[in-house]
């Protein structure tokens, strides 16, 4: 028979810690009240609104384009609305945005689809960055684009001749990353290169799934040899 043992009552330290442990969260708690009441700013690093953008609000962005918007700059980054582009063979976008303040600095202006602005600004922001700091210990000063995000084609390779997500502003394709010493770090290079530019560039592509509905590395063929490619197009794919 299992016999319970009894429970002894708190010692006078454990009191005494429990006490200066209450006391310091008292005080914690009154300084946090004093600085909303007297106006003061919050730290750098707090986010005003850290519902605005997140990953499981990115189709409803493909939609609600005024919403996207909202969420971008509740974030902190900005769009700038771009003329609609009609072309021709089924071509063009309506209500697409220009990225004019990201997470950081492009070799070219970004204009896409508000919803892929908002997948690629959460990407700078929880996967790139953070992955640089970690491999390099440094930021990434650019992006380095291999195209316009915009453009009139069809899926090379493809015997249906599907028009791109390009063809639609709803793509995005990056060659490379400028670190913040200058040192540039290419697809094309890196992709088997050393183990840092290797850890970096399949941290990069990886993390880019939770946010894009196919992203195609070197790994998916030799089309993308130099080149991550970006989308939210019709096709599920992390490769």
């Amino acid at each position: 028979m299992r016999i319970l043992g009894i429970l002894k009552p708190p010692s006078k330290a454990e009191h005494e810690r429990a006490r200066i442990w209450a006391a310091s969260a008292l005080a914690g708690l009154a300084l946090i009240m004093l600085m909303l009441l007297i106006g003061s700013p919050p730290p750098e690093e707090a986010d005003l609104m850290p519902e605005a953008l997140r990953a499981s609000r990115i189709a409803d962005f493909a939609t609600d384009v005024p919403a996207c918007r909202a969420a971008i700059a509740g974030a902190g980054f900005q769009t700038e609305p771009i003329p609609d582009e009609a072309g021709a063979n089924g071509c063009g976008y309506r209500n697409a945005v220009e990225l004019s303040q990201s997470v950081h600095a492009y070799s070219a202006p970004v204009a896409s689809s508000c919803a892929a602005a908002a997948a690629l600004v959460m990407w700078e922001r929880d996967i790139a960055r953070p992955a640089a700091q970690r491999r390099y210990g440094q930021d990434i000063a650019r992006i380095e684009l291999a195209a316009p995000s915009y453009q009139c084609r069809r899926i090379a390779g493809r015997r249906d001749r599907r028009l791109s997500e390009h063809a639609h502003a709803n793509a995005v394709d990056i060659k490379g990353f400028t670190l913040a010493n200058g040192r540039m770090v290419t697809v094309a290079e890196g992709w088997r290169g050393n183990q840092r530019d290797r850890l970096f560039l399949r941290d990069v592509r990886d993390g880019a799934c939770d946010y894009f509905r196919a992203v195609l590395s070197p790994d998916y063929n030799r089309a993308h040899r130099d080149h991550l490619h970006f989308d939210l197009g019709r096709d599920d794919m992390c490769r």
